[in-house]
């Protein structure tokens, strides 16, 4: 159902362009029936050009019919009918702990004592007047001391600076970048790395939103437009206010540039008026076409 909706709202202009070639072509018809009923003499012609104009009525009406059902069904169904979700595997949620950061202790010198030394011998003097051949002296060898070994200053550690950032930068996946988007109903979404793991939590404490920034080039006035959009979630639709398909013949070449970063403000009011701290960093800037 959602396809088949999404058939009529893209290819819309060209059904009411059938609609009104089969009209035109039922006006033809019919005039031709007339003409030839009014030409003729015989009664069974005219019987003739009166089926043809008949059946000239019928298509208009059924043309006429056409028409009114697509336009119906644009103004009234479209609107109210769920967005098609967009096909991307489902991620594993993974429960997102924030990085720890331990000091790293310093390696403290190992005190190594110094050798032993032997303490000289004291050698008594002889009373003999005279001069005696000196006699050699076994020395003594004396117990050395112990060296007192001195305790150096423990250092003290100073504290490592913490980042100001509790997550990571996210990743823009949908539209992905370069992406040329035909519908008015976009969706976008971010946190989901390569492998397919949640990088970022998919919703957000009250006072933490996603700021999503929208910027394009203004071809009126030739200068930056931004717009912007403050959620707890991970992912955005129209129904979460996103309007950028306003804008769509405004842009120079229909380009638009996105970005999300993680912030902290007091409500969703001043994320969006700029009063905010960062609690990641920006994600790198993905671009997408409305054509």
């Amino acid at each position: 159902m959602t396809a088949f909706l999404e058939l009529l709202d893209t290819y819309a202009i060209f059904f009411y362009i059938a609609g009104v070639l089969a009209v035109l072509f039922g006006i033809k018809m019919l005039f031709d029936a007339r003409r030839a009923g009014r030409m003729t003499l015989f009664t069974l012609e005219q019987e003739q050009a009166s089926d043809r104009a008949f059946r000239a009525v019928l298509v208009m009406l059924g043309a006429t019919l056409f028409i009114a059902a697509v336009a119906g069904i644009n103004a009234f169904v479209s609107p109210i009918a769920p967005a098609q979700e967009t096909d991307v595997a489902e991620p594993t949620i993974v429960a997102f702990t924030p990085p720890v950061q331990l000091a790293t202790a310093t390696a403290q010198p190992t005190l190594t004592p110094p050798p032993a030394t032997a303490a000289p011998a004291t050698v008594a003097p002889t009373e003999a007047a005279v001069v005696a051949t000196p006699v050699p002296v076994k020395p003594t060898a004396g117990v050395s001391p112990t060296p007192e070994v001195v305790e150096p200053p423990t250092p003290e550690l100073s504290p490592e600076p913490t980042s100001q950032f509790l997550y990571l930068a996210p990743t823009l996946n949908v539209p992905p970048s370069g992406d040329s988007i035909g519908s008015d109903r976009i969706r976008m979404s971010w946190g989901v790395d390569e492998f397919g793991n949640l990088s970022i939590p998919q919703t957000l404490p009250p006072d933490q939103f996603y700021r999503l920034v929208i910027t394009f080039t203004d071809r009126t006035q030739n200068s930056t437009s931004t717009l912007v959009l403050c959620t707890h979630e991970n992912s955005v639709d129209q129904r979460s206010g996103v309007t950028v398909t306003e804008y769509r013949n405004e842009a120079v070449d229909n380009l638009f540039r996105w970005t999300v970063t993680a912030v902290q403000a007091p409500s969703q009011e001043a994320c969006q008026a700029g009063d905010f701290q960062p609690v990641s960093p920006t994600s790198a800037v993905s671009t997408f076409i409305l054509p």
